[in-house]
């Protein structure tokens, strides 16, 4: 091959790796390549629009990540904010999509989802997306860059990754732990006298101080009620500042292993919710309103109020199931 000849295909690789530089529109026909690659190591806010949904605002902050959404915000785990990151850092192109309706890909306004991505107010990235698909059996989506006109199919399906709500970053675990661990129980309820029993390692019973017992078996049984209020609703429209008046019981577990747990119950009346909410609401609004010393940043509302009722007021066993510490039934002459 002669020298003008190499010459000129030198410089024709060197005009297209210029184009593909340049514009994104062009490299996105030649081969895959990331399509959006956001250092996220130096990302702040992260704003996501859904139709009918109040904007999604995540934000860096110095203790880790945090959500807000219509007035409230929540610290976001680690590993809750990871695979939004991860989608940042690398969105590859599959194929530019050429359409003259892309609302038939998942833009319309009904439809969309928007992502806007900045560092330090400055933005980073803006996007759409779109429709999910499968493409030669693999998963892909349709996105749309603000930076420039047209549509791209990109691997992985993304509207998971960004459609999101402030409670998909909570923590909707109420209780935790080992009923084993457990040593001593506190039950404490307004209109009564608080009832204290605690296990006693020689005997396997558990006691109260006027040496009333009762079996391991009915505690752990009890103890193991905890556990199926997890996945409550979220109860946001308690009103906190009545906490003190509506409180129905408490429960203090005591463990081994830990802090104490602290479960407390509050009965809401109607009279005692906020005169903004609409009557529609009102009547959705549940009576039982419960909070968890392991999830302090929420109050949550059980749909299953028997098993709360039971919770707060089947601790102890009937007197067939009780004994002295002598042996004796309580009642036996």
């Amino acid at each position: 091959m002669k020298n003008k000849h190499l010459l000129i295909l030198f410089l024709a690789t060197a005009a297209l790796g210029l184009l593909a530089r340049r514009f994104p529109w062009f490299r996105a026909h030649v081969f895959q390549t990331d399509l959006i690659a956001v250092d996220t190591a130096s990302v702040t806010q992260i704003s996501v629009f859904q139709p009918g949904e109040p904007e999604l605002l995540l934000e860096r902050t110095e203790g880790g990540w945090a959500a807000a959404q219509e007035m409230r915000a929540v610290t976001v785990a680690p590993e809750h904010i990871a695979p939004v990151l991860a989608a940042l850092s690398s969105i590859r192109s599959l194929r530019i999509v050429k359409t003259a309706m892309p609302d038939t890909l998942g833009f319309s306004g009904k439809k969309r989802v928007q992502v806007v991505v900045l560092k330090e107010g400055d933005l980073l990235e803006q996007f759409e997306i779109g429709d999910e698909i499968l493409e030669n059996g693999q998963p892909a989506t349709f996105i749309r860059l603000n930076r420039h006109e047209g549509v791209y199919l990109v691997e992985s399906h993304l509207r998971g990754i960004f459609s999101k709500n402030l409670d998909d970053f909570r923590e909707n675990t109420i209780a935790r732990f080992d009923p084993s661990t457990v040593r001593a129980v506190a039950l404490e309820r307004p209109d009564s006298m608080p009832v204290f029993f605690q296990k006693n390692d020689s005997t396997g019973y558990w006691e109260t101080p006027g040496k009333v017992a009762f079996p391991n078996d009915s505690v752990q049984i009890w103890l193991n009620l905890f556990t199926r209020l997890n996945g409550s609703p979220y109860a946001d429209h308690f009103d906190e500042s009545r906490a003190r008046e509506t409180l129905d019981s408490r429960i203090t577990l005591y463990l081994a292993t830990s802090d104490s747990l602290v479960f407390s119950v509050f009965y809401v009346k109607p009279p005692d919710l906020p005169e903004e909410l609409p009557l529609s609401k009102i009547k959705t609004l549940p009576l039982y309103v419960l909070h968890s010393s392991q999830n302090a940043a929420n109050y949550f509302a059980p749909p299953d109020t028997a098993l709360l009722r039971r919770i707060c007021r089947g601790a102890i066993p009937t007197d067939t199931g009780k004994r002295t510490v002598s042996g004796k039934t309580p009642n036996a002459q």
